[in-house]
This record gives C-alpha cells, structure tokens and sequence, in this order.
C-alpha cells in the first residue's frame, strides 16, 4: 500500500524543516509514501523554505483562492494525490509522525475506511490543550456524536487515515467549510463505512500561528447546522 500525506499548513515556515525531518524519521524504508503540503496563501518564507526539499515525492502547493480555508486546501491535496490512501495531518507539530505507522497498522488489520487519531481527551493536562479548549473540544465532540447518532472519541481530529475511494464518492458532497473536514467526509459518506480509532499523542503547539479563533468557531456552528439539515434530509 502507497500513501498520499496531505499537510495543509498557513504561516507555518517556522516547522516545515522540523516536520519533514521528523516524517523522514519515522517512515523511512517503512511505507512508500508522497508528502503534499498546501499552503493557504501564507505570504511567508514557506515556498522558500520548502524548496530546499521538493523531489517528486515532496510537494508544494499554495492555493490562492479565497477565502483561506483548511478543508478546501486539504481537498486540494487530495486532488494532487497521486496514491489511494489519504493521510491529513496539521503542519504545526501537535500530530506526531511517528502515529502514522499506528494508522497504517490497523488500516491494513481492520481494512477499514477511516482511521482517526484520537486525543486522550480525560483532562486538559494528558490532552495537552489548554482548560477552555478542552472543554470546547470535549462539548463538540458530545454535540456532535447526540446530533448525528456516532459514537466516535474525537470526531474533531485533524489527523486521519482514510481511502481515496471514499473521498471521491462524497466530494460532491462537502460543505467545505472551516477546520472539521473529517466531519464532513463522515457525514457525507454511507453510514455503513468501517471507522477505526488510534489514540494520539497531541502535542504543544511550539511555533508558529495558532488558527484557533472566534471565526473558526463560528464557522464551525454554522457548519454543524448545515450539515445537519442536510444529513437529516440524506436519512
């Protein structure tokens, strides 16, 4: 099996070197894999930075429309995958690579759809989120599984395995909006595909912008609407 890493990434030049190197690290002689980062119109040193890097399996993208949005540069590196299983992954160093290997296990065990990297969501502290994040994270994630009848740990996680082929028989259907396009692909796919979880560990954000602001979260309720009308139509 091949794999497609899809890392979107806005202002984050100061750990694209770090989190190449890591990946290199952990996945060398291990899988054959192409590493896609998309960047959100950064207008930083990024492209640069990345340039150092780039071969065939190394890439990188910067996505001009607006507005910025990180499910739309995801599905913009989906597009530019050349191989059939999908990891996303943030670029700010809170996804350790290392989980990949954990993904890639269970995926070929279970031949699932979807494996999710689940934060160990027990207190604020093992989650490694500050206490109003933690309980904004923790809330979401009960909303979510109440409304939409799932029982899934994290269903707001950034860090995901999941097959082409579910991607490409839902992308007509994705809202595209905000930070959760997990939820989205979940939502816009049959309720019969096999979803796996791997605990993670979430890490410190050391450098860089963090994206966590009032307009991601309103985006996020508004998305959550949307797609429930349109799931409660869908069944």
């Amino acid at each position: 099996m091949n794999y497609s890493i899809i890392v979107p990434i806005y202002k984050e030049e100061k750990n694209i070197s770090k989190l190449i190197h890591k990946i290199k690290k952990e996945l060398k002689g291990k899988i054959v894999y192409e590493l896609i980062f998309v960047d959100d119109d950064s207008r930083d040193q990024s492209k640069k930075i990345f340039n150092k890097y780039s071969n065939k399996n190394f890439k990188f993208y910067i996505r001009k429309d607006k507005p910025r949005d990180l499910s739309k540069s995801v599905v913009y590196g989906f597009e530019k995958s050349k191989y059939n299983n999908l990891i996303v992954m943030d670029g700010d160093l809170q996804h350790n690579p290392r989980d990949i290997l954990k993904f890639i296990k269970i995926f070929k065990k279970t031949k699932c759809d979807i494996v999710i990297g689940c934060r160990k969501l027990a207190n604020y502290k093992k989650a490694n989120l500050n206490p109003i994040r933690f309980i904004f994270s923790k809330s979401l994630n009960h909303v979510f599984n109440f409304i939409f009848n799932h029982k899934i740990s994290d269903p707001m996680s950034g860090f995901f395995l999941v097959k082409k082929e579910v991607y490409n028989k839902v992308k007509k259907k994705l809202i595209l909006l905000g930070y959760k396009i997990l939820i989205d692909i979940i939502l816009s796919a049959k309720k019969n595909i096999l979803i796996k979880e791997v605990k993670i560990n979430f890490s410190v954000r050391d450098k860089g912008f963090s994206k966590m602001r009032l307009k991601i979260l309103l985006q996020l309720i508004i998305f959550i609407f949307i797609k429930y009308f349109k799931y409660e139509k869908k069944n």
